[in-house]
Order: C-alpha cells, then structure tokens, then sequence
C-alpha cells in the first residue's frame, strides 16, 4: 500500500494527509510505515512466533475455498487449521479465510456495482455468440457495441466461428467504417480476441484492451444485452425457419439498423445512432500520444497494485489492469460507479481486490 500511496502522490501532489483521508487510512499509521520502509525494515511485522515449515499456500487457498462460508462465519476452520497449524499462524489462517469470504461476498457486491457512462464513444465491447439458424451450420454472430451511446457499431453473421484473424479483419472494417476507434476494447479470453492478429490490430490502432475475468460474464454485461437485442430483432425477422447463409447475414444487418434506430429512455429519448454520433469529437480529441500515456499512466499503477498484492500472476496482472483502468476511468470523468446508489470513490478498487 505505501508503493501505491508514494505513486499516487507523485503523480497528484496531493498532501499524505489528503490521500489518508481520500483512502480512508489513518495517517499516523501510514506515516509509522514510512519510517519502517526508510529503516529498511518491513513495514508491518506479523506479530508472534514465525512459522518456518514450508507452506503449500495453493493447497491451503483450495481447501478454504471448499470450506461452507457463511456470510459472517465459515464451518469447519478448526480441523484444517489443525493440518497446517505447523505452516501458518492462526492469525495468518484466518486472515486467509476471511480474505476467500469477502472474494465471495465480493462477487455480490460486484452485481450491485453500476457504471454509468459518461462519454459515448471511448469504451466498446466485443463479443461472439452462436444459434442454429443456418439449414446445414450453426450461426454465428461478432458484435462491436459502444457502452456510452448502447450503439451496435458493426455486426457480422456467418456460418463459420470467427477466429483470430476473422475477428482481426471484421475489427479493421468497424474501424474504417464508424470513421473512428475506441480508447478501450474490452472482450473475453476467446481465442479470436486473444489472436496475435487481433492483438495486433489493437496495438496498431492504440486501442488498450481490458480482458473480461473468468466466468464472470457482468462485466461484458452490456454486450451480452446488446446481443440479446440483435438475436430478438433476428427471430422476429427469420423466427424458427432454416435460412442460408446470404439470408442470416442480411437479418444481422437489418436488425443492427432497427436496435440502432430505437428511441430510448436511458438515453433521454435519443436514439442509439443519434447519440454515437455525438461522441465524435470527444473521441477524436484522443490523438495517439494521448492514448499512449493513457496506457503508461494505467499501466504504471497497475503494477504498484500487483506489488501490493505480491502476487506476479496473469491472472493478478490482468485484475490489477481492469482496476487501474477503472480508476483512471473515473479520475477522467469517463465513468460514474455507484454502488447501492452512492457513488464510490476512484481508489475504491485499491483495496477492494
């Protein structure tokens, strides 16, 4: 935490008094562990007796999982502290069973997290999803979809699953076609998105991706609803009959052209298109230099997370990413996030991931 403390004053010249008060620490603490560090010593020691047997903190971390954690206390804690009392401290193990509770008390706090976007145009998202529409193959259909404007920015049905470099290619057409690109891509780990080809179109269009976790749909949710809109637009069109090829990919097109064309309420009575169109100059006012200190800046603090964490993993990488991205999201008044209907402040996910 001081890594992250020192960083954020760095960059905002924000007195520590400030920061404590922004990050909700106290300042004597904080202070206390800054000397510690200037000793050389560690900033915070583990009180009693050290352990020194060698740990299997993979197997511990399975086990607690599959303890029965309720929302306030966890059954069954007692035997396995047993089995690894000559590894761990008894603090440190129920420090360990309180950390898994929150992570699943956090995946439903997570649900009752809501973004609003504040500037269509700079966050898109990427998804694929198959039916049997086709008389021989399955369909498929690739959506880019803008969160800010709820804007279906390019649609693609076709009778084959889109690989890396069909999605690089579909990617490059949406690009040239909406006359623009976003600053963020976020998609899922399907192998199309995670291709050299369409990684290296991001890369070449300074387009920063955001990986979606892992069995977490919501935070991709605005495309799966979007999907939803063009696949019930579809069925209305085609309903249960078999179709060829030509037929499925013009249903896509139409139906991207009606979702776009709605009237709606989130959007004050404005239209999808309406809407997409009024994001441009701000989208453009994001030069190439501008989106590369962009990433710098997201990527500086993501690794002062990952240090906090102590955890070099992809898997720790890519949350500390997400998080930095959010915050900086949020410091650049792209995003609102509330949660319960109170609005939560940009380091929020500092620790509470």
């Amino acid at each position: 935490m001081i890594d992250v403390i020192e960083s954020l004053k760095d960059r905002t010249e924000e007195p520590y008094r400030g920061l404590c008060r922004d990050l909700e620490l106290p300042y004597s603490s904080v202070m206390r562990w800054r000397t510690r560090r200037k000793d050389g010593k560690a900033a915070v020691d583990q009180p009693g007796p050290q352990k020194t047997g060698p740990l299997d903190l993979s197997a511990l971390y399975d086990g607690i999982r599959g303890l029965r954690h309720g929302r306030k206390r966890t059954g069954g804690t007692v035997a396995m502290f047993r089995e690894f009392k000559n590894q761990v401290s008894r603090r440190e193990f129920q420090g360990m069973v309180k950390t898994v509770r929150g992570e699943i008390d956090g995946a439903k706090e997570a649900l009752e997290r809501r973004i609003e976007w504040l500037v269509p145009g700079l966050v898109w998202g990427m998804d694929d999803t198959e039916r049997a529409w086709l008389e021989r193959y399955k369909a498929y259909v690739l959506l880019a979809h803008d969160y800010g404007s709820r804007y279906a920015v390019g649609v693609q049905g076709d009778d084959a699953k889109p690989n890396g470099l069909m999605t690089a290619t579909f990617t490059e057409r949406v690009f040239g076609d909406a006359g623009m690109r976003p600053l963020f891509l976020k998609h899922d780990r399907g192998s199309n998105f995670m291709s050299r080809e369409m990684q290296e179109v991001l890369a070449e269009e300074y387009v920063i991706p955001l990986i979606s976790p892992r069995h977490y749909p919501p935070y991709n949710g605005g495309v799966e609803r979007a999907h939803q809109d063009i696949i019930r637009h579809v069925y209305q069109l085609l309903g249960d009959d078999k179709v060829d090829g030509r037929t499925f990919r013009l249903a896509c097109e139409v139906s991207r052209h009606e979702v776009n064309h709605l009237c709606r309420a989130p959007l004050s009575g404005l239209t999808a298109c309406h809407v997409f169109e009024e994001a441009r100059p701000y989208v453009r006012a994001y030069c190439r230099r501008q989106r590369r200190e962009a990433y710098e800046e997201i990527k500086t603090l993501s690794i002062d997370i990952v240090d906090e964490l102590g955890e070099d993993t992809v898997k720790a990488r890519e949350t500390a990413f997400r998080y930095a991205a959010e915050t900086w999201m949020q410091l650049n008044n792209i995003i609102r996030v509330t949660r319960n209907g109170v609005v939560l402040p940009p380091f929020y996910q500092l620790w509470s991931h």
